[in-house]
């Protein structure tokens, strides 16, 4: 799938790395939280944009290679911290509800 080419642009590590064309763009998510299904860019195009917004272009400096897309799809600061947030409710309920079998002023004890 890439054929790397000198220049800078595309990656971070200031080369491209293009394909041929037919560069599929991978599912993501927008800005705004909504999900957009991957599709197909046409020979000799290739999927540009970024994290939030993907289209077909035939600019080899604003291709988005697959790795790049794959590095959106990676757990975000937001997603992150709902986890942490939840697994931290989750402990103080079952904390709450195993002190109350436990102490003998609860009714449940």
């Amino acid at each position: 799938l890439g054929v790397g080419w000198g220049g800078a642009g595309g990656r971070g590590d200031g080369r491209v790395s293009a394909a041929a064309g037919g560069e599929d763009c991978l599912w993501y998510v927008d800005r705004n939280g909504s999900w957009h299904p991957g599709f197909d860019c046409d020979f000799f195009t290739f999927c540009c944009g970024s994290c939030h917004q993907r289209y077909c272009c035939r600019d080899p400096l604003r291709l988005l290679t697959e790795r790049q897309q794959r590095h959106c799809l990676a757990f975000s600061p937001k997603t992150i911290a709902g986890i942490a947030s939840a697994v931290v409710l989750f402990l103080a309920i079952v904390t709450t509800i195993v002190c109350c079998f436990m102490c003998s002023c609860c009714y449940l004890y």
